[in-house]
């Protein structure tokens, strides 16, 4: 049987180039970067080389860049750093945050829910794009100038989905988190952004990175990760051509009758992405129904597959519990044809 892929945004297949770059590197960059002989400064060079690369092609300083193991990490050393440096200044972040982000934040003194902005608020958290509802968000325009421009605002932006999907914009935050595996690299490598002087504090210590981030650099999926991004124009272009086919794709599932729904449908959105409801339906019914027929779906984020609790993302929207549970989502890779799209809607008609 066939096999068809609709969850892009849990993890997408590595570019060819990143999988020869990883095997390569494996192959013959396998010495510690940190290491103060000839093969541990042909690794370093590489290391470095990577680096220089990724800054170009966010329009960062090489300097300013982290390299991490994931985005979880990122966001929790990002986040455990600020609080540490910050104190007891409360946190603003919008309640369908990744888990990534809303677990860290658990210690934190304060947390008010976005659109709220505490006067002595210390960090602004938004991401960029929503992983399941593909939801695109600005940084609040309502923010302090003159906090902002001493250091004592500090505004985040998840960037994880939105990178290869959209064009991604620095210019209204202090620090950023990129995730590889999302955009044609590998897992195991991940960026960190952070503006020079921003009040944090290394949490997980170290020589490596500048002391921001102890632990041997995992080299190979580094250099795959440099490889991806050098095809980041040619994905953009073809996530953005998407759009048609994801339009048809809702158009004619809204076409079936009543109970179907877009979540964020009026809203702008990544172009691969739909989020349907299909109320009265069991969402993990119908997952593992598709599965069975050959589609690969979710339920919601990957990083809660398997639980039986809702999406917090859907109920942070004003869903019902039982609508969370009524959810999928699916979302394309770059290359999806439209007889795949067919193929797909021909699967889900038989179902609802």
């Amino acid at each position: 049987m066939p096999r068809f892929y609709f969850d892009a945004n849990a993890s997408a297949p590595p570019h060819p180039e990143a999988v020869e770059a990883v095997r390569r590197a494996m192959a013959e960059d396998w010495a510690n970067p940190t290491s103060t002989h000839r093969d541990g400064q042909r690794a370093r060079f590489r290391l470095e080389e990577a680096r220089r690369e990724l800054a170009a092609s966010l329009g960062v300083a090489p300097g300013e860049l982290v390299f991490c193991a994931s985005a979880s990490e990122a966001l929790h050393l990002l986040l455990r750093g600020l609080q540490s440096a910050l104190g007891d200044r409360p946190a603003a972040v919008f309640p369908g945050e990744h888990s990534a982000c809303l677990n860290p934040l658990r210690d934190w003194a304060r947390v008010a829910w976005l659109p709220e902005l505490p006067a002595e608020c210390g960090t602004v958290v938004q991401m960029a794009a929503n992983n399941e509802t593909g939801i695109l968000y600005a940084m609040p325009t309502v923010l302090d100038a003159a906090r902002i421009k001493a250091g004592e605002l500090v505004r985040i932006k998840d960037c994880c989905q939105a990178w290869g999907k959209v064009p991604v914009d620095l210019s209204d935050c202090d620090a950023a988190v990129f995730s590889g595996h999302k955009m044609g690299g590998p897992r195991g490598a991940a960026l960190l952004w952070m503006k020079p002087g921003l009040p944090w504090e290394a949490v997980m210590e170290g020589p490596q990175e500048r002391r921001r981030r102890g632990g041997t650099e995992d080299l190979p999926a580094i250099l795959g990760l440099a490889a991806a991004a050098r095809h980041l124009p040619e994905r953009l272009a073809m996530n953005a051509a998407l759009v048609p086919l994801r339009d048809h794709f809702e158009a004619e599932i809204l076409s079936w009758g009543r109970g179907m729904e877009i979540i964020g449908g009026d809203s702008p959105r990544l172009p691969n992405t739909s989020c349907l409801l299909f109320r009265g339906r069991n969402g993990e019914g119908l997952h593992a129904s598709l599965d069975l027929a050959g589609f690969a779906v979710s339920t919601g984020s990957a990083c809660h597959s398997g639980s039986v609790k809702p999406s917090h993302a859907i109920t942070a929207l004003g869903y019902s519990m039982d609508e969370a549970r009524s959810v999928l989502r699916f979302s394309m890779l770059p290359e999806t044809r439209a007889d795949e799209v067919e193929s797909l809607l021909t699967a889900l008609k038989r179902l609802v």
